[in-house]
């Protein structure tokens, strides 16, 4: 069977996602794709030429709220309710990826994500810009939204709109983090606390 490049990546993904980039290596992903280090090196040079193509694909776009988020609703609780849904999508497709390892793991899909994020700090270029960038386009696509609810009159009008911005956003990031040490991020509970947040500054 060809192995193609998207092949290649997946499961390079998951070999970073279970090992440091350190032991990760070009003989084991040859192992488990099934091809011999001579196949890989036509796609890619190095482990780290390989690594930066793996963080753009699966972290860099995947989590790039223009890709992540389908805003259909125009209330901001429709906002919210898609904002979960994005972030369950996104869930299940890393899961999908890992279904056959999982069983097997002591970790969540969740916690070797993270595993995955402290590798892009330490080994992937420019790595602190992008994230902040990346946390920068997450932070005005809540903004937008809290924004234009206030305009409307769905939340209250003296809604600090700033802070509104981070409350939202750090409960998502801090349950993402806490559950993904306790078998993951449980959606509904996700749900639970933002809606929670948003009766707070409902009108």
């Amino acid at each position: 069977m060809k192995i193609t490049r998207d092949d290649l990546l997946i499961a390079a993904f998951k070999l970073f996602m279970s090992v440091n980039y350190e032991k990760a290596s070009f003989a084991e992903l040859g192992k488990m794709l099934g091809m011999s280090k001579a196949g890989i090196f036509k796609y890619y040079k190095n482990k780290q030429e390989l690594f930066i193509a793996v963080v753009d694909r699966f972290l860099f776009s995947t989590q790039n709220p223009r890709n992540k988020f389908t805003e259909t609703g125009s209330t901001f609780a429709e906002f919210i309710d898609e904002y979960v849904k994005g972030v369950q999508r996104t869930m299940d497709m890393i899961y999908k990826l890992l279904e056959k390892d999982v069983a097997q793991e002591q970790f969540s899909p969740n916690a070797k994500y993270f595993h995955f994020l402290f590798q892009v700090f330490q080994y992937y270029p420019d790595a602190q810009e992008k994230l902040r960038n990346l946390a920068t386009g997450d932070y005005a696509y809540w903004r937008a939204a809290i924004q234009r609810a206030v305009d409307t009159g769905e939340l209250k009008k003296d809604t600090d709109v700033e802070e509104a911005v981070v409350m939202f956003r750090q409960v998502y990031m801090g349950l993402s983090f806490e559950m993904a040490f306790m078998g993951g991020l449980d959606t509904r509970e996700l749900f639970k606390h933002l809606y929670a947040i948003y009766s707070l500054l409902k009108s």
